[in-house]
């Protein structure tokens, strides 16, 4: 997908939508046995774009639409097994980057590993990308 410069650029479109709390349950891991079961993780997207044709128009097939989001979000976090939380938080990032019409995304993940338990409340990647 091809957008205009002035529609992916972040100075120009300061307006944020954020998905929070999104649970996903990835197969996610180091040692194979770790990735046969899902993980329950969770996921907070935040997507930079231009909120104002949706929002003047009260248009949904102008807005950004959440409900795609998350679901390519769920679609991804399903879609294979992760070694790396790094790797899922980097792979939400650029699909959401490469399906829409965002300048910019921040994706947030967390899990809490079992194996750290009672020394830590969650473990979170960041990772922010822009066009």
């Amino acid at each position: 997908m091809h957008f205009a410069d002035d529609e992916l650029n972040p100075m120009l479109n300061n307006d944020k939508v954020l998905l929070s709390g999104i649970r996903i349950r990835p197969h996610l891991g180091v040692d194979a046995s770790e990735r046969n079961i899902p993980q329950d993780c969770e996921a907070d997207v935040a997507i930079w774009g231009d909120c104002e044709a949706g929002a003047s128009t009260d248009d949904l097939s102008k807005a950004l639409d959440y409900t795609q989001i998350l679901a390519k979000v769920l679609e991804i976090a399903d879609c294979r097994e992760y070694v790396l939380l790094e790797t899922l938080a980097y792979s939400i990032t650029k699909g959401v980057l490469q399906a829409f019409p965002v300048a910019k995304v921040l994706v947030k993940v967390r899990k809490r590993p079992a194996s750290l338990a009672g020394k830590l409340d969650f473990i979170q990647v960041e990772i922010e990308e822009s066009q």
